[in-house]
């Protein structure tokens, strides 16, 4: 399996001084810089090219001194190019040039490190072949109930699903506990074990390592309660209040752990094989997806101080939930530190008016965006970025996959969106006029 990783690792550092310079333009969009249109949609001039690797990408300029520099795009590869683009898998010591790479199931990788890198490591692949400024990333998978663990629950493990935490603890337990009660589970020990032997392989590598995945205190809270979560809301708000502390005190002692084995932490986090987002802004990435299903009044009480704590203590993030809920959304949206949103569903929402706000607020929509039915590639580009410029500031890191066939291969794409933000800054200039 060695050689499988040192394959990958090969693949991925192919894109190393460009996904570098994302890096630099990615932290440039958080701090609010305005990108300029710039040169063609390849990098072969810029000696960054890879033929084996099917690297293609953007022409970027000079992200380095205040230089222009064309507005990221975080493209993900998502057809089948280990089977074509890559070719030659010999050095893997495969059988077939065309032999597919190992898939493991969620239960498999869980406390296997090999397996679980060489997960991680066909994704980051795919994200460093995009060519544009995805940059490419690693984490110890361990599942949304890692940091519950914490408390003394277990997750349980399938092989068809992520894991799950599926018995929790009762009102009595949870009311004796307090900070000193919070322990590191074998479990989470596992997966600090991950991601130091991530670590170890990944150095001098362009990929990067990011934390385990961290939920609210509120989804925190639930996953350790359980549904009767709901009720003792309005039962037993008092023991609501102390259970959200001792959430924040897991996620905090959780995080602190992650950050000291994460080589780079100082510098900020990569999040989802495609972001940076860099310390000056916090870097932390929290879930709530239970949140969405709360009154605005139990937001306001038991969320917004909470969430807001976490992102106190780490100087700022970006918020993740699946579905929908307005006044969640609008709480996030009054959080400072908050710098960032990220939706699992963008398609259940009004993203022309999201990315406005967004926009308004000095905030960074980050993320998929639906695209309308008959709107070409560009259109669907320029849309998006329209959309999310305010002020001559483009508050946008679009995700997006591509199969890599007809117009979805990597270069039509970098010469759709390149073409898309040039019209985007001449209308903005005009205007400025």
């Amino acid at each position: 399996m060695s050689g499988i990783i040192d394959y990958l690792l090969e693949i991925i550092d192919a894109h190393s001084d460009r996904i570098n310079e994302a890096i630099n333009i990615q932290k440039r969009v958080w701090d609010g810089a305005t990108g300029t249109a710039a040169g063609d949609a390849t990098d072969a001039g810029r000696g960054t090219a890879n033929t084996a690797a099917g690297a293609t990408g953007t022409a970027v300029g000079d992200a380095v001194g205040g230089e222009p520099y064309v507005h990221p795009l975080l493209l993900t590869r998502g057809d089948n190019m280990f089977a074509s683009a890559f070719g030659d898998y010999s050095r893997a010591g495969m059988d077939s040039p065309y032999h597919p790479l190992p898939a493991y199931n969620p239960k498999e990788i869980h406390y296997d490190s090999e397996k679980m890198f060489v997960s991680e490591l066909i994704g980051a692949a795919r994200a460093a072949a995009g060519g544009m400024q995805a940059v490419p990333s690693v984490r110890a998978n361990m599942g949304c109930g890692i940091f519950p663990t914490l408390f003394g629950i277990e997750q349980d493990l399938f092989e068809d699903k992520m894991p799950w935490v599926q018995k929790h603890l009762s009102k009595d337990t949870i009311n004796k506990m307090g900070p000193e009660d919070l322990v590191f589970s074998d479990e989470f020990k596992s997966g600090l074990e991950h991601m130091d032997y991530m670590a170890e392989k990944l150095k001098g590598s362009c990929c990067g390592l990011y934390p385990m995945d961290l939920q609210g205190p509120f989804d925190t809270a639930h996953l350790v309660y359980g549904d009767a979560i709901f009720y003792d809301l309005y039962d037993d708000p008092a023991f609501i209040r102390h259970l959200m502390e001792l959430s924040c005190e897991a996620i905090f002692m959780g995080m602190e752990e992650c950050v000291r084995h994460i080589p780079d932490a100082a510098d900020g986090f990569r999040h989802y094989n495609n972001l940076f987002m860099p310390n000056g802004k916090g870097g932390i990435k929290i879930s709530e997806d239970t949140s969405t299903l709360l009154s605005e009044a139990h937001i306001r009480e038991f969320v917004a101080p909470y969430t807001s704590k976490v992102l106190e203590r780490y100087n700022g993030g970006y918020i993740h939930y699946c579905g929908k809920n307005p006044h969640l959304f609008r709480a996030f949206m009054d959080m400072p530190l908050a710098y960032g949103i990220n939706f699992g569903n963008p398609d259940m929402h009004n993203m022309t008016a999201v990315l406005k706000e967004c926009a308004d607020r000095n905030k960074v929509y980050y993320g998929t965006i639906p695209r309308g039915g008959g709107e070409t590639q560009v259109g669907y580009f320029k849309r998006t970025l329209a959309d999310a410029t305010f002020n001559g500031k483009t508050h946008l890191l679009l995700s997006y996959q591509t199969d890599g066939e007809g117009s979805e291969n990597p270069e039509a794409i970098a010469e759709a969106w390149n073409t898309a933000y040039e019209a985007a800054t001449a209308m903005r200039n005009s205007h400025a006029c």
